[in-house]
């Protein structure tokens, strides 16, 4: 078991605003900049990242083809804890509906970046004991079920490491948190130059969705991660 909790603090502020701006009727872009300084450290406060993952045999339950040649199964999972969740439930309370959008999709954009950071940390693991990834696979993204969150949940003991945990509606909780797995096998010697592209991704309806990708930025190269 590997846990990690000391990750940077960065996030794109033109990218978060565009988002919000792509799926809501929102004050003019100045406004928003303005609500977004002052939210950012407000953000950083809350957030309490923290990440784990746990290589293991592969099981039967997993019957995927882009897992076929794979003999583990690397288990992940990251949160911001439940801080930032409460936070985004007391902006609405207050009837600050455009600063809890905004927090809310600032949180969520640190959490996707916190994924990546832990993933350049799975790297360089695999790559000590010479092994090769497939793409990030996440329960509910379209090719494993939203339900195998359970599976992950409980391989990790997260409610014990990061006292997290899961409803009977497989959500996690708390709710800026995420569970995915790789496929990872010796034979393996190419691997994603990051590990989600949001161009061959299923969940199409995701708000943090960037169809903009180059395929040069999704190319893929050997596992030496930098």
């Amino acid at each position: 078991m590997n846990i990690v909790s000391d990750f940077k603090f960065e996030l794109n502020k033109n990218k978060i605003i565009t988002s919000v701006q792509s799926y809501c009727e929102t004050p003019p872009f100045k406004t928003l900049s303005e609500m977004y300084d002052n939210l950012l450290p407000l953000v950083r406060e809350y957030s309490k990242p923290m990440g784990i993952f746990k290589l293991d045999k592969k099981t039967e339950d997993l019957n995927l083809d882009l897992l076929e040649n794979c003999k583990f199964i690397l288990y992940c999972a990251v949160t911001l804890g439940k801080s930032s969740s409460e936070k985004i439930d007391d902006l609405f309370n207050q009837g600050k509906f455009f600063e809890a959008i905004l927090f809310d999709s600032m949180t969520s954009s640190y959490l996707f970046d916190v994924s990546s950071q832990l993933f350049r940390e799975i790297c360089e693991k695999a790559h000590d004991i010479g092994l090769g990834l497939t793409r990030k696979i996440a329960p509910g993204d379209g090719e494993i079920g939203l339900e195998y969150q359970k599976e992950i949940v409980n391989k990790l003991q997260c409610k014990n490491v990061l006292n997290l945990s899961i409803s009977n509606g497989c959500l996690l909780s708390p709710s800026k948190s995420m569970s995915y797995v790789y496929g990872a096998d010796e034979s393996l010697i190419l691997n994603q130059q990051k590990d989600h592209s949001c161009d061959t991704c299923f969940n199409t309806t995701c708000s943090m969705r960037n169809t903009s990708e180059s395929n040069e930025d999704s190319c893929i190269k050997k596992i030496g991660c930098a």
